[in-house]
């Protein structure tokens, strides 16, 4: 049996265990997945002692994706990128490899769920934190004009020069140029059951846009953010295809194989219900 994890604190919250074991189910994969809370302080000892038991690799979850950085020995083009590892290999000789899917598990999302190609695309990313950073570098590099909206201003100018700095299109918007972009990437803590109000407003939109919601709400697959849309008949998706795109290239990084899409979001959809 191959064993994998993800590691966060706290961790309670996670549907990855559920989503990769429907999965493994699915195809015939011998494998377990667990979820461990692991302080961050423990995060270099977890690892360790993970590789010596025979793990195949593990995913980490907030706090741990920039703390782990240094704790690889080497780094796929998407973590450098990101700088910031939210998948690791165990290799036989040792050695710890670090990728990071969120970005990638974003792009395929945004076409699976909306239909969405950022190539020439003009997108508001709503929230620059850890995650908004990884969809805005992203989606930068497969060719979008970014705008950055963040309430710490400097967080979204510094992330802006940032990717400019790399040869791709980014600026810093007001939350009036919201309704240019064709697609609205909400990637702020809003809709967690801590931030229950709307990231952006129904008169901050128009027709026509999309909008794909990174957050997995509590008690419903509806977001704040998405109900909003919903009253101008924007598609609109929430981050439960997020979660299934980056765990399956998580476990193809992992093992080489392809994971059961399909009964991955199912899994996860079904939890969303049993919290409602």
């Amino acid at each position: 049996m191959r064993r994998f994890a993800v590691l966060g604190h706290p961790i309670n919250h996670s549907f990855s265990p559920v989503m990769h074991t429907a999965s493994f189910r699915s195809i015939g994969f011998d494998g377990e997945y667990t979820r461990l809370d692991v302080p961050p302080e423990m995060l270099g000892d977890a690892l360790a002692a993970l590789a010596a038991e025979g793990f195949g690799g593990v995913n980490l979850t907030i706090p741990h994706k920039q703390l782990a950085l240094p704790m690889m020995d080497t780094l796929t083009p998407e973590a450098q990128r990101l700088g910031a590892v939210n998948t690791v290999r165990f290799e036989a000789d040792g050695t710890r490899s670090g990728h990071n899917t969120d970005g990638p598990g974003f792009l395929a999302a945004a076409k699976a769920a909306l239909g969405f190609e950022p190539e020439g695309q003009a997108v508001a990313v709503v929230g620059c934190g850890g995650a908004g950073r990884a969809v805005a570098i992203t989606l930068a590099h497969a060719g979008a004009q970014v705008g950055l909206l963040d309430i710490d201003r400097d967080r979204a100018e510094a992330l802006a020069d940032e990717i400019r700095a790399s040869g791709r299109e980014a600026a810093v918007i007001g939350r009036g140029q919201i309704r240019d972009a064709a697609l609205i990437a909400q990637c702020s803590p809003s809709g967690l059951a801590i931030f229950p109000e709307p990231a952006v407003r129904a008169d901050e939109m128009r027709p026509g846009q999309l909008l794909y919601d990174i957050v997995i709400p509590p008690g419903g697959p509806v977001t704040p953010t998405m109900r909003e849309a919903q009253t101008l008949g924007i598609p609109c998706a929430n981050g439960a295809r997020m979660l299934v795109e980056q765990g399956a290239l998580s476990f193809a990084y992992w093992t080489g194989l392809e994971a059961d899409r399909d009964a991955m979001l199912r899994a996860v959809e079904e939890g969303l219900a049993d919290h409602e």
